[in-house]
């Protein structure tokens, strides 16, 4: 298998943080045979394809919704105009059919395991690159798959590269010495882009909320201003009353 690219790193966070790949794979898998029906399909002919119970596939495709990758019409689903793009995006990852060329299932399970597989891969390297060392029990218990998966991705992520990504180390605990992995110096510098590309994002999509924000409150202010005034002149208006009206009371 060929070298991950920081572009295709890049790619693989920015999607899948609106499909998280190794936890919501029934999403996926859904988006996927959507992608197939542009009339649109039921919940049943839903669960039949991807072979879920009707409820499971019902409470996921609500949570499609909410993320904007799906839409309803009575009794049918289809990919919205978000999710088509989406769907764009993933191609484009992985070099995969057109959208005018069917799936099988075995092609859908294929694209699934590629885009669960890369987003590990990343997640490795990102926890790896936090810590002085993390045991293959630790790296499972944080990215939720087995030790046995993690144990064969860092395989992996060591094939797939010139220069070994990971390395074992050994690690002192309360428990004793365990065996930890560690990124290699050529691993570091791989997770140092990574964090780079990352930081960069983060910092283009605060500038977008702040810019946001600015508008908004460039909306809002004469708003605010003139019920201001409208607060003060109508307590003027009673304070001037309430004078008038304890002057005639004297009288």
């Amino acid at each position: 298998m060929s070298e991950i690219s920081l572009k295709m790193l890049k790619n693989i966070r920015e999607l899948d943080s609106i499909i998280d790949f190794s936890r919501a794979t029934l999403q996926l898998h859904i988006v996927l045979v959507l992608s197939q029906y542009k009339y649109g399909l039921t919940v049943d002919e839903i669960a039949f394809k991807t072979g879920f119970r009707r409820k499971t596939v019902l409470d996921t495709l609500r949570k499609l919704e909410i993320k904007g990758l799906v839409v309803r019409k009575n009794d049918l689903f289809f990919l919205s105009d978000i999710g088509i793009k989406y769907l764009e995006q993933l191609k484009d990852l992985l070099k995969i059919k057109g959208a005018e060329e069917k799936y099988d299932e075995k092609d859908l399970r294929k694209i699934a395991y590629k885009l669960v597989f890369y987003g590990a891969l990343r997640d490795i390297i990102v926890l790896l690159g936090k810590s002085d060392g993390l045991t293959l029990e630790k790296i499972s218990r944080m990215l939720g798959i087995s030790p046995k998966k993690v144990r064969n991705y860092i395989i992996h992520l060591n094939n797939m590269y010139k220069n070994k990504l990971v390395k074992t180390t050994r690690k002192k605990g309360i428990l004793g010495v365990k065996k930890a992995h560690v990124l290699t110096s050529y691993g570091k510098k791989l997770y140092d882009n990574i964090v780079s590309i990352d930081s960069r994002s983060t910092n283009k999509h605060q500038k977008v909320n702040d810019l946001v924000l600015y508008l908004s409150m460039l909306c809002v202010l004469p708003i605010a201003f003139l019920l201001l005034r409208t607060f003060i002149s109508a307590l003027l208006a009673a304070l001037v009353l309430t004078i008038i009206g304890v002057h005639i009371a004297r009288k």
